[in-house]
């Protein structure tokens, strides 16, 4: 993508963002409800960052003990993932932006190979988690009465997007297909170099296909740490909702988390999801019997705790 179409899709892609969130504030009683929810929240957005802040550092912890690297520190990981996270969100390319950063920001604490490879095998670990999260929300989802036929249709297809996930999953452990070695030139724009030694990639397939001979310790740490990051973003839901909607449950935050987290994996080339984050949580937060404006509140808090540990990222970046 030429250095000119890429400001480009990010200018149209935030326009339309900008316009869907007017659109949809617009529809849920008009900015003066939402400004009163996000004022509401006051001195408690210090823990919503919070929660944030260790939802990122539990995905570090993960990417460290799949790496399984001495030299690769906690604060250099966590430093390499706060600047990946503001680049993969800044930028309509995603994970294919962030993903590579982290590894440019390791390069100097190991080998290009075990650094691929310790990214990929936690990002592994990470859909499978979110697989399950996705699929526990969608059966409680279902069980909820007047479900309209939209979200239903959705809640379907995430069903069937998880089952065919699945599948190639277990094709892709049995098989141990040599795609990286395929991929090999694409690898090598990524991490920036002009050639991949065949080498590095051999060491790479090697890495991720001998997961599951790893010890069970080891396996079981990279578990907890997605775990862990799961149960904090459900724990930021419910907080925000509870200073919005005093009788919130944490069943109905979960719900709100886990469609949350559908929306922010198949929206991700939206820089910031503008837009789309508030019309799927306020969508759902009608379902539950919530105002839909405290889903879309929920959702501007989130964004506004994502810009603020993203300018601490670039700031990083920086220096």
């Amino acid at each position: 993508m030429s250095r000119v179409k890429l400001p480009l899709l990010n200018i149209l892609a935030a326009v339309g963002g900008v316009g869907l969130l007017v659109f949809t504030v617009q529809r849920v009683g008009g900015w003066t409800a939402i400004v009163d929810g996000i004022a509401g929240i006051g001195g408690w957005f210090g823990a919503v960052v919070a929660l944030g802040a260790l939802r990122m550092a539990c995905r570090t912890r993960a990417w460290q003990a799949a790496a399984n690297e001495p030299q690769l520190t906690f604060g250099d990981a966590f430093g390499a993932w706060m600047v990946a996270d503001a680049v993969g969100n800044l930028t309509p390319l995603g994970v294919l932006a962030s993903e590579p950063t982290k590894i440019l920001m390791v390069r100097s604490k190991m080998s290009t190979g075990a650094s691929i490879a310790s990214v990929a095998i936690e990002n592994a670990f990470y859909i499978v988690s979110v697989l399950v999260v996705l699929l526990s929300g969608t059966w409680l989802f279902l069980q909820r009465a007047n479900v309209p036929t939209s979200l239903e249709q959705i809640s379907e297809a995430i069903v069937a997007g998880v089952a065919i996930v699945t599948v190639i999953g277990i094709w892709a452990i049995r098989t141990r297909p040599a795609v990286l070695s395929t991929l090999a030139p694409v690898l090598s724009r990524l991490v920036g170099k002009s050639s991949a030694p065949a080498d590095t990639m051999r060491e790479v397939e090697a890495r991720i296909f001998a997961v599951p001979t790893w010890p069970a310790g080891r396996l079981v740490r990279v578990a907890v740490w997605e775990i862990v990051f799961h149960i904090a973003a459900v724990a930021e839901v419910w907080l925000v909702l509870r200073l919005l909607v005093p009788d919130i449950t944490v069943g109905a935050a979960f719900l709100l988390e886990s469609t949350g987290r559908f929306v922010t994996v198949a929206f991700k080339f939206v820089p910031y999801r503008l837009g789309i984050d508030e019309v799927g949580s306020g969508a759902v937060a009608a379902v539950l019997g919530l105002p839909p404006a405290a889903g879309v509140t929920l959702a501007l808090i989130r964004r506004l705790r994502i810009m603020v540990l993203n300018a601490i990222g670039l700031v990083r970046l920086i220096r």
